[in-house]
């Protein structure tokens, strides 16, 4: 009876100490995935931010550019405009004669 009751009590406290392993695992597990997982959310974020600063020195380069190139068109058209009126302007010097 004596032998029984200790079998019991071992295999209830192996069963308890099985339990308790299995839970401190999973909360290990559970641990190391939060971890884990934070570290990820960290990288996406520092990721995110280095993508949105390129985004904006991009956009801000190809902004200047436009302006750059369509003040260009401006003032070369106003050039070919000058161009054009000082050629109407000017003394016809061949043999043939003008309409």
């Amino acid at each position: 009876m004596f032998n029984s009751t200790v079998s019991k009590i071992a295999k209830a406290s192996l069963v308890v100490a099985v339990l308790m392993g299995a839970s401190m695992g999973a909360h290990a597990d559970g641990l190391i995935l939060t971890d884990l997982t934070r570290n990820i959310e960290q990288n996406i974020s520092a990721q995110m931010q280095d993508m949105m600063q390129v985004a904006q020195r991009e956009l801000s380069l190809s902004l200047q550019t436009q302006l750059s190139e369509a003040m260009f068109e401006l003032e070369d058209s106003g050039k070919t405009s000058e161009l054009v009126k000082q050629q109407s302007k000017a003394v016809i010097t061949s043999a043939m004669v003008k309409d």
